[in-house]
This record gives C-alpha cells, structure tokens and sequence, in this order.
C-alpha cells in the first residue's frame, strides 16, 4: 500500500513537473545605447531578463525552442493640432536552447526612429510572451508594465498594439538584427535566424 501512494505521489509530481513553466520574466529594463560601430544616434534598448528552469530529465539539462514576443507602446507628444498618441511595436526572437541559469533577450530601435517618435522615455505599456517548446508559459509580475497590471487591460493592449503596430513592423528588432549582434557575447543566446523578407 505505501509503495502505490509513494508511485501515485511520483506520478503526481512528475507530470507537475513536467507542467511546470521552465522560463519567467525576471526584470525587464530599457536604456539608450550607443552602437559599437560608431552610427551616430542612440539606440533604444529593451533588455528582458528570463530565468530558465529546465524540467527535469530535459535534453541536455535545457530548455529548447524558446520565443520571446515584445510588444511596446509609447505614448507620444500631440502633433499640430491633434491629440496625443500612442506609437506601437512588435518584435519576437527565438532562442535555440537555453541552459539553467539568467539570460538576457534583446530588442532594439534605431535612431532615426528613435528621433522621428522622440522615444527618449520608457514605454508606457509593455507586454511580454514567452513560449518554451511550444507550450506558453504563465506570464510573470514583470511581464507586463504596470499601466496593463490587469487581464482586462493586457487583453485590450494586445488587440490594438496587435493592429497599430503594422506601419511599425520591422523597427523593433532583435539583437542579431542590429550592430549589437556581437555585444554580451557572454549573456546572448543563439538565435533561430528569422529576418524579415
């Protein structure tokens, strides 16, 4: 009988286990950078902490096929004779593999764009998903900006960022797109190579 419960409890804990998000958002911090190559201009930086928990028994002791989605949302000054506004932009990259421990995800704006929407402050809204082999993982305390600290709101920010952020789409790009590739050769993962078309 106690062999049963103990098996019982095993099985119990093995498909939590399993069940369990292996990756979280741990910080989320943005900066204005200099490239290294001398461009003139800064960069906007959005740098997302993740701690990676492989599930036991994984492959390697790793996390595999890990997707990042950013989406952004600055509010902005009015134009002549409108109202203020609200700039948006989406990016994702894909990690090959992650091993235990901090890693750092990055996406930037260059600075042209940075001058033309004068982003010279955080976003006010931000949003961060995170997929690990597929399985979406429960987003954490961080992952969003504290104006989207409710479902609700989250919800709404995604449907318009998700609509708005078209006229944007290619400008926030992922580390490897940009002349940081080589930066943090230390804390940057390998990506899964997705430039636009």
């Amino acid at each position: 009988m106690k062999f049963v419960r103990f098996a019982l409890g095993l099985a119990i804990f093995s498909a939590a286990a399993l069940a369990a998000d292996e990756v979280e958002v741990s910080a989320v911090k943005f900066a204005n950078v200099r490239a290294p190559n001398g461009v003139v201009g800064n960069w906007l930086e959005a740098d997302i902490a993740l701690i990676v928990h492989p599930a036991p028994g994984a492959a390697g002791a790793m996390v595999s096929r890990v997707r990042v989605g950013l989406l952004l949302g600055f509010e902005l000054p009015a134009l002549a004779g409108s109202e203020r506004r609200t700039e948006h932009y989406r990016a994702e990259a894909e990690c090959a593999a992650l091993e235990a421990g901090r890693i750092d995800v990055r996406f930037y704006i260059p600075p042209e764009i940075v001058k033309r929407d004068q982003l010279h402050t955080d976003p006010k809204f931000w949003l961060i998903e995170v997929t690990a082999s597929g399985r979406a993982q429960a987003p954490g305390r961080v992952s969003a900006s504290p104006a989207l600290a409710n479902p609700e709101a989250r919800k709404n920010f995604q449907q318009r960022a998700t609509t708005n952020a078209t006229p944007n789409d290619g400008l926030l790009l992922p580390q490897y797109l940009t002349p940081f590739a080589g930066e943090y050769p230390r804390a940057t993962p390998s990506f899964v190579r997705r430039e636009p078309r």
